[in-house]
C-alpha cells in the first residue's frame, strides 16, 4: 500500500498544481515560512480574487508584509519567481522545469547553477533571509578562493553552530576573513575545512586556558583568537609554552593578552637588545617587573627622539638618587633634557657630573653658613646666578656673614647685591665695609638690626628653571620663605 494516495470519494476539484520536480529538489531545503508563501501564491496564481497584493497574502498566512517579501525573494533567488514591478511588489510564477534552451540571461543561468548550493545554504539560516551580498561571498570563495561547494557549506554550517552571531550579515563579514585564510594554508575540500576547524578548536581552547589562567572571566574577543592563532599556527607554539609564559604576568597589575603577546615575542626573538635596555633602565628605577608593551612603546620613542640609550638610563639613575622611582618620573625627567638638548650620553653626563659639583660647593657654603640642612633647588638656582657675577672667594665671605642667620641664603643674595651696587669686587673690600659698617650701626638695646632687614625676592626673581634641572640626590623641599 502507498504511504499517499487520494481517497476513492476525495474529488480533484479545484486543485493547485505542484510540479513532482519541486518536490524533489526544492521542498527538502525550502525553509517552512516561505514554503508557506510559495504554496498559497500558486494558489492566487489561478485565484487572483482571493487576495490582491502582499498585505493579503500576509493576513491570509498570519505573517507580516516583510516575512512574505523575503520568502518572495528567496524564491527569485532560487529561479521559480520573476519579479515584474517593484511598487507594488508584483511577480509571475516560473516553471520548475527549465525550457530546454535553457536560462535566458546570465542573472538566471548563475541562480540555477548554484540552485541546490543556495537553497542549501539558506537552510542552514532558517528563515533569516540571506541577501544578494551574501550569496556572492559565498560564490567568490567558490569561483575565486577555489573551495568547493562541498566545503563552504561545511565552514559554514559549523562555523553559524559555535557563533553567537544570528544575523547573516555579521556572520558572513567575519567568515570572509575566515575563508581568505583558510584558502592561504591551502584549504578547498572538505576534509581540509574539518582539520582547519579543528585549529580553530584548538585555539579556542586554548584561549579559554589562557583567559582562566588570567582570572579574565569572560570569553575570548575576535582579536584576543587571532594572537592566540598566531601562538599556534605561526610561532608554532605549544599550549604549554603560552601557559608557562602567563606566570610572568602576574608581575603585572593588568595582565592581558597583549602583554602576553610581548613576553612571548620577547621569548620567541631571544630577547632583543632594545627590551634588555629598557629592563636595565627599569632596574635603575629600582622596578622588577618586565617592561610592558607601552613602557616598550614610550622607550622607542624616546630613542626616535634622539636619546641614546646610556642617556635614558643616566636619567633613571637620577630618578632613583630623588627617591623618584616611576616611569612617569624617568619621562618627565628626559622631557626637560630634550628641551635643553641633551639627548646625547656625553652631553648629558656633563651636565649631571656640572650639578653634581655644584650640589657640593652649595652644601659646603650651607656648613659655612652654619646650616645643617641639605641644598634644595632654590639654593641651586641662586648659586648658579652668584657664580656667573661674583668671585668665588666673595661667595664664601658673604656666607661668613650669614652665620647663624635663619635664612642663609636669602641674607648671602641680599649682601652680594648691596656689594655689587656699591662696587665692592673682593672679599678684602667687603670685608673693610662689612666692618665699618658694623661699627657705626650698632643697635639700640631692644631695636631689631637693620642688617637683617631685607626683603625676599619674588618667585619671578628667582625663577631659573630653564637653566637648571632637578638632578641630584637632594631633597625636594619649599624653598626659604
Amino acid at each position: 500500500m502507498p504511504f499517499c494516495s487520494f481517497d476513492r470519494d476525495a474529488g480533484m476539484y479545484d486543485v493547485t498544481p505542484i510540479e513532482n520536480m519541486f518536490l524533489l529538489e526544492y521542498l527538502p531545503t525550502a525553509p517552512d515560512e516561505f514554503l508557506r508563501v510559495y504554496l498559497y501564491a500558486r494558489m492566487l496564481a489561478l485565484h487572483p480574487e482571493l487576495g490582491d497584493g502582499m498585505d493579503e497574502l500576509a493576513r491570509a498566512l498570519h505573517m507580516d508584509s516583510d516575512a512574505v517579501y523575503n520568502a518572495m525573494s528567496y524564491w527569485e533567488r532560487q529561479g521559480l519567481v520573476r519579479r515584474l514591478t517593484d511598487r507594488p511588489p508584483t511577480y509571475a510564477l516560473l516553471p520548475v522545469i527549465p525550457s530546454v534552451s535553457g536560462p535566458s540571461n546570465p542573472m538566471e543561468s548563475d541562480y540555477y547553477e548554484y540552485r541546490d548550493f543556495n537553497a542549501n545554504l539558506q537552510a542552514i539560516f532558517g528563515s533569516e533571509l540571506l541577501q544578494p551580498k551574501q550569496y556572492a561571498m559565498a560564490n567568490d570563495w567558490i569561483n575565486i578562493l577555489g573551495f568547493t561547494q562541498e566545503a563552504v557549506l561545511k565552514m559554514v554550517e559549523e562555523k553559524y553552530r559555535r557563533s553567537r552571531a544570528r544575523k547573516p550579515q555579521g556572520f558572513f563579514n567575519r567568515l570572509n576573513e575566515t575563508a581568505a585564510q583558510w584558502a592561504e594554508r591551502g584549504v578547498r575540500t572538505v576534509e581540509d575545512v574539518e582539520r582547519a576547524l579543528e585549529s580553530d578548536g584548538r585555539v579556542e581552547k586554548a584561549a579559554a586556558q589562557v583567559m582562566k589562567r588570567l582570572a579574565m572571566n569572560r570569553p575570548a574577543t575576535a582579536d584576543e583568537l587571532k594572537l592566540v592563532s598566531c601562538w599556534l599556527n605561526e610561532w608554532n607554539l605549544s599550549i604549554e609554552d603560552v601557559l608557562a609564559a602567563c606566570a610572568e604576568t602576574t608581575k603585572s597589575r593588568n595582565p592581558s593578552l597583549s602583554y602576553l603577546n610581548s613576553i612571548l615575542e620577547s621569548r620567541r626573538s631571544g630577547v632583543d637588545e632594545r627590551f634588555r635596555e629598557l629592563q636595565a633602565t627599569l632596574r635603575e628605577l629600582g622596578g622588577s617587573e618586565p617592561p610592558t608593551p607601552d613602557q616598550q612603546r614610550v622607550y622607542g620613542e624616546l630613542l626616535g627622539q634622539g636619546f641614546e640609550p646610556e642617556t635614558v638610563r643616566l636619567a633613571a639613575v637620577q630618578c632613583a638618587r630623588r627617591n623618584r622611582h616611576t616611569f612617569d618620573h624617568l619621562t618627565a625627567m628626559l622631557s626637560k633634557w630634550a628641551e635643553m638638548g641633551l639627548t646625547r650620553f656625553d652631553d648629558a653626563d656633563a651636565y649631571v657630573q656640572a650639578m653634581t659639583r655644584m650640589t657640593a660647593e652649595v652644601r659646603a657654603l650651607l656648613e659655612r653658613c652654619g646650616a645643617s640642612r641639605s641644598p634644595r633647588m632654590d639654593d641651586l638656582q641662586l648659586y648658579e646666578r652668584w657664580i656667573a657675577d661674583f668671585p668665588r672667594p666673595l661667595i664664601d665671605y658673604a656666607a661668613d656673614c650669614a652665620r647663624g642667620m635663619d635664612k642663609p641664603m636669602l641674607y648671602m643674595d641680599k649682601v652680594l647685591s648691596e656689594w655689587k651696587k656699591s662696587g665692592v669686587s673682593t672679599a678684602d673690600e667687603a670685608r673693610a665695609q662689612h666692618e665699618s659698617r658694623a661699627r657705626s650701626e650698632v643697635p639700640a638695646a631692644g631695636k631689631p638690626n637693620p642688617a637683617l632687614d631685607y626683603a625676599q625676592r619674588s618667585a619671578a626673581e628667582t625663577d631659573y628653571s630653564s637653566r637648571i634641572v632637578d638632578l641630584s640626590e637632594y631633597d625636594e623641599q619649599d624653598g626659604e620663605a
